[in-house]
């Protein structure tokens, strides 16, 4: 290889380091939930050129979209643990509709590339109590690039390429990256270069002819390398026969020639009777195949242009603004107080001539900070203290290809049994009729009218409510989150103490231990029209909320200090623990609770042994005999794995 050659590969290694890429894949333990069911995923962060497992982002951020609507449902943030692994769990809200929802994945630096290279995972959720039909989504596959100079063509086992308008004297330097790969050799004249497929990772390669004298891109094209499944899986289970039995499994993972694979792998078990596997959605190996790795501009890597970039690596989570003065006056030394009451931290910070402050903090969800500016001398008149909004990005979803597939009867009426059975859910009865006297609600609105929903004066749920968002999920209130963070509730005009209030984020953050009662008019109803409430631009009929408060409390207005600011940004979610219950005893009678788990096993972080073993150990439920074993995840040396099994007992 000459040094012109060289000097290629030079360049497309020093863009890889200095503008490194990542790329995100969704494992979730099954393709499809029930209304109150938890989504257990693991995102499989690496890095985009050499498909190696990274964490150099700390947090992964997650987003549940509803299809139709494209509506924000929920946001979260996952910080990775001390193994690098990022996994969680998001739990499905009781108020949500039936159908296709997506899941996004992305890092704040990810987002200097484009939302087109972020994760999208489709869900299907059911609501439904009667028949309801599984909907798969599928994403179309991507138009590969070619070029009319440049012909490329698969055969025998080899890469066939052939530069159409090259001399004989010409010397092109012919480069393959993308994929994993990179790769350089000499193309001379007009001939057909041959290269072993053996040679090349699958996946989504660029083949580039380039003038090696002007570094001068002559041609372009894309191919797509097919996946050689060489990952060799053997599983061997130990049952036995009967309920609440345990199960163990040992997988061994080799490659072709028999040696053991090393990597840190997701494993799902689910009941197969009632939980089919999506094979229209990509499996980790078939996503790596049929995705472009990232933005690699070939000119640019070859001249050393690099992109500015506005996103940051996260590696830490940050407050950051500025305290100047209201008459547009630069402040002289000013300082910061900082307290944090779930913490008991209270500190203030000399900011010298800077009036910018940039502040590191690590915090879960939900955490408050109170900030206050001030001048040098501690005083707070004409003191301004501006809060940098966190921001997120402009999400649009794929369009998919609407598939119906299997009935959903028999998982749906497992869920229920299941959720009814199982800890701290709530158990929906059915509707009883009071016989008695029947007492009429106090009227309290303020066009006196009977409410067809509502929470009376010292109903129990007003006491052991948490938040404002479980109580209108009691009256079927669908509470969202706009782009900006704030929580919203949709189709919904609301009244405090019969003022209406517009700002919901101030309803939602009342205490319930505050409110009296609640009245509620569900949208699309005639008589909504006699408080004041009018058509929206897509035909509905806003619903009417109203909240009358006890005696003496107010709800809590925003501070409109302009020294002072309470800041609760979007923390990490603390890591959830997959539950699996445990039978050990010999006599199952003594174990009443049915088990209707759809779900039998999940765990984030399986690390293979020196043999390329792994352990899976469950105990079998109530009601099926056939289970399905997932196991995704990617070698230390960029080699994707994805395999499913059954145990059958």
């Amino acid at each position: 290889m000459d040094n012109d050659s060289i000097s290629v590969m030079s360049h497309l290694l020093d863009y890889y380091s200095k503008v490194p890429q990542e790329r995100i894949y969704l494992h979730t333990d099954r393709p499809y939930y029930m209304v109150g069911d938890t989504i257990w995923f693991r995102a499989h962060l690496l890095d985009a050129a050499t498909r190696i497992p990274v964490s150099r982002s700390r947090y992964v951020y997650v987003e549940l979209y509803e299809q139709n609507a494209d509506t924000l449902v929920q946001r979260m943030k996952v910080r990775c643990d001390s193994s690098g692994v990022f996994a969680n769990a998001m739990f499905l809200s009781k108020t949500m509709t039936s159908g296709s929802y997506t899941m996004v994945a992305y890092t704040q630096w990810m987002r200097n590339f484009g939302s087109d290279y972020f994760c999208y995972k489709p869900i299907y959720v059911t609501a439904k109590t009667g028949d309801d039909r599984y909907v798969s989504c599928v994403e179309a596959p991507i138009a590969l690039q070619s070029s009319p100079l440049l012909e490329v063509k698969q055969r025998k086992g080899q890469l066939l390429i052939r530069m159409s308008d090259a001399s004989e004297s010409d010397t092109l330097t012919c480069v393959i990256y993308g994929g994993g790969n990179l790769v350089e050799t000499p193309y001379v004249g007009s001939r057909v270069l041959r290269i072993g497929m053996g040679r090349l990772r699958p996946g989504v390669v660029t083949v580039a002819m380039i003038r090696p004298q002007d570094k001068l891109v002559l041609a372009s094209c894309e191919t797509q390398i097919a996946s050689r499944d060489s990952i060799c899986v053997s599983m061997k289970s130990q049952m036995t026969e009967g309920k609440k039995m345990p199960i163990a499994s040992t997988l061994t993972l080799t490659d072709q020639e028999g040696r053991p694979l090393k990597g840190t792998f997701s494993v799902s078990v689910t009941d197969y009777d009632v939980v089919k596997p999506d094979t229209l959605q990509p499996t980790l190996s078939q996503w790596a195949v049929s995705r472009r790795d990232g933005v690699y501009p070939l000119a640019d890597m070859l001249r050393g242009r690099y992109p500015q970039m506005t996103y940051p690596i996260e590696t830490e989570q940050r407050i950051t603004g500025r305290v100047k003065g209201t008459l547009k006056s630069k402040l002289k030394n000013p300082s910061l107080l900082v307290v944090n009451p779930m913490r008991a931290y209270y500190n203030r910070f000399e900011l010298g001539d800077s009036s910018s402050f940039s502040m590191e903090i690590d915090c879960p969800e939900g955490a408050e900070w109170v900030l206050e500016g001030a001048k040098k001398n501690g005083r707070t008149s004409l003191v301004q203290l501006e809060i940098d909004k966190q921001s997120f990005p402009q999400i649009s979803l794929p369009i998919y290809s609407i598939r119906e597939s299997s009935s959903l009867n028999s998982f749906m009426k497992q869920s229920k049994l299941q959720q009814m059975f199982s800890r701290n859910v709530e158990i929906e009865l059915p509707e009883f009729v009071r016989i008695g006297k029947y007492q009429k609600k106090q009227k309290k609105n303020f066009m006196n009218i009977e409410a067809v929903r509502g929470i009376p004066q010292d109903d129990p749920r007003l006491e052991w409510a948490t938040t404002m968002r479980v109580l209108m999920s009691q009256l079927g209130i669908w509470v969202t989150i706009t782009p900006e963070g704030e929580q919203h509730m949709q189709n919904v005009v609301c009244y405090i103490d019969n003022f209406k209030e517009t700002d919901h984020s101030i309803v939602l953050q009342t205490n319930p231990s505050d409110v009296k009662s609640i009245e509620y008019f569900p949208k699309n109803r005639s008589e909504n029209g006699v408080f004041g409430v009018r058509f929206s631009p897509n035909g509905t009929i806003p619903g009417v909320l109203f909240i009358f408060l006890k005696d003496g409390s107010e709800i809590k207005r925003r501070n409109h200090l302009l020294s002072m600011a309470k800041v609760q940004p979007l923390g990490y979610r603390y890591n959830m623990e997959f539950y699996s219950p445990q039978y050990p005893k010999v006599d199952k009678s003594d174990y009443m609770r049915p088990d209707y788990r759809t779900t039998l096993y999940w765990n984030p972080s399986v690390t293979t042994d020196d043999a390329g073993k792994v352990r899976v150990q469950f105990y079998s439920s109530d009601v099926s005999k056939h289970y399905l074993l997932t196991i995704e995840g990617v070698m230390a040396n960029g080699r994707p794995v994805s395999w499913q099994g059954l145990i059958n007992i």
